[in-house]
């Protein structure tokens, strides 16, 4: 009996010494950064009831502006950036905390808070050795020095592709971008050197914590880690409990009006355990997902109860296309066209209060490229423009469509018809596969891609009236969707 007293006494002081330990206060300030320097002058003023959180637990900066915050095993702390807010250094959002100090104050610089702005979503960039950081830097990084018009990027997870040493020199690249920068946690993000419990670490010391929100010009932002690491290498979509929590809690700081928009990297339909997100999610605000992982572009729509507006889902495809592979072009870049036939790209996302729209920005052919199409024989090799009695077909890739898109045909001036959405494979990608098959391409210096028949959610079909066709034609399309701008564009085919 006094042998069990015993063990269980002891019991209690085991588990008392781990939690002081492993518990830690972590106490400081949210100020404003006059001196834009990152470090707090005590005259400087302190900012009232902003949020700071571990990515569970959320506190609020007293009338002081001081915070105090009891964490346990969270690598790092951010701070929930307010509206008309930034962090004064930029992606100076978070802290990793030190174990020499658990003093941590965050420096913020007012913006102008306008109607409406913009952001870049950007899908896998997933480089795997240097020579695809380089692709990465000429293509992707070229265009963040030089696009002045977007107040900050997403990065939708996978920005390696295992090789967390390839952090550092890819975090040089987007460090030279013109605006700040998010990023999101993805299964090619983890070092496997590590434990499952520590896999993202490698990740937050270069890049930040893997679950955080911040507010910008009224809209609020949450990025959640939805990797689940799985035997050794292996993985699930799932939303940990601590994830939901923390959705949970942060919803509780807005109002009805607020546009919310959620950042992942497994899109929702790969997620186990996804009805535990929408039950939190079934709120009167409107919701936009952006997503990553598929190397195509969808857009997927889930009703919600209660008579609330649909949650859309944009699944941003990938910078990478796929996984830089195929011909390379002159510059000798790979042409590594997306799953779904889209070129490597990025997404475009304007918001006015608390609507969106979206525009497609093609980074390997012009940045307006929205469509390719493709007339006749799919087995053709000459150009695939000229149809005749026998292979009449036109297929359209629409690369931002979704069933909510309306895509109409006008031939040599006059109405003909609407196009039909078909899913199938990208008729460019079906010819990239029986190039590569059939030995023709690609050539010595570049890497073939790994396609497999996976068919494009956004094609449309249409049957040409050959008997009305003149040798040369003119077709006009016409492309509506409620969340894209109107497309139209007229292009010349042919008749044999």
């Amino acid at each position: 009996m006094n042998k069990v007293f015993l063990y269980f006494i002891l019991g209690l002081v085991s588990i008392s010494n781990w939690a002081a330990v492993n518990t830690t206060t972590i106490k400081g300030v949210v100020y404003i950064d006059e001196n834009l320097n990152g470090t707090f002058d005590k005259r400087e003023k302190k900012l009232k009831n902003v949020y700071v959180s571990n990515g569970g637990e959320i506190v609020k900066t007293n009338s002081k502006g001081e915070y105090q915050l009891q964490n346990t095993t969270a690598q790092t702390i951010f701070v929930i950036t307010p509206t008309g807010f930034t962090a004064s250094i930029p992606n100076q959002w978070y802290k990793t905390i030190d174990q020499n100090s658990n003093e941590i104050n965050f420096g913020l610089t007012k913006v102008k808070s306008t109607k409406k702005f913009k952001i870049m979503a950007v899908g896998d960039v997933q480089v795997g050795n240097n020579n695809e950081v380089k692709y990465a830097g000429n293509t992707l990084g070229t265009h963040l020095i030089n696009t002045k018009d977007y107040d900050f990027s997403i990065f939708l997870g996978d920005l390696v592709n295992d090789q967390v040493d390839l952090f550092s020199p890819l975090k040089q690249v987007v460090d030279f971008s013109s605006f700040p920068y998010k990023m999101v946690y993805g299964n090619h993000d983890r070092n496997f050197k590590n434990t499952q419990e520590s896999q993202e670490e490698s990740f937050e010391k270069i890049f930040g914590p893997t679950t955080y929100a911040f507010f910008h010009k009224g809209v609020l932002f949450i990025s959640l880690n939805t990797i689940k690491p799985k035997g050794k290498y292996g993985y699930e979509g799932v939303y940990e409990k601590e994830e939901i929590t923390f959705v949970d809690n942060v919803l509780k700081l807005i109002d009805d009006n607020q546009l919310i928009v959620i950042s992942q990297h497994i899109p929702l339909a790969g997620i186990k355990n996804k009805e535990d997100l929408l039950v939190s999610l079934n709120i009167k605000n409107n919701i936009l997902i952006l997503s990553g992982h598929t190397h195509s572009i969808s857009r997927r729509f889930y009703k919600r109860k209660n008579g609330y507006s649909d949650i859309q889902e944009l699944t941003a495809g990938a910078v990478s296309g796929n996984w830089w592979t195929g011909q390379k072009d002159w510059t000798g870049i790979p042409s590594a066209l997306m799953k779904c036939g889209s070129p490597r790209g990025y997404f475009e996302v304007t918001f006015t209060k608390n609507k969106y729209h979206f525009n497609f920005k093609s980074l390997g052919f012009n940045p307006e490229t929205q469509v390719s199409l493709w007339f006749g024989d799919l087995n053709q090799d000459k150009l695939p423009f000229t149809v005749d009695a026998k292979n009449n077909k036109l297929l359209v890739n629409y690369f931002s469509g979704s069933d909510k898109t309306v895509v109409k045909a006008s031939i040599n001036g006059k109405y003909y018809s609407n196009l039909k959405k078909e899913k199938q494979v990208d008729p460019y990608v079906a010819r990239i596969k029986r190039w590569q098959s059939e030995k023709v391409s690609p050539d010595k210096l570049s890497k073939g891609s790994p396609y497999l028949n996976t068919r494009s959610n956004h094609i449309w079909q249409l049957d040409l009236p050959t008997e009305k066709l003149k040798e040369t034609n003119r077709i006009r399309l016409e492309i509506t969707d409620p969340y894209l701008e109107d497309f139209e564009k007229e292009f010349i085919f042919w008749k044999e």
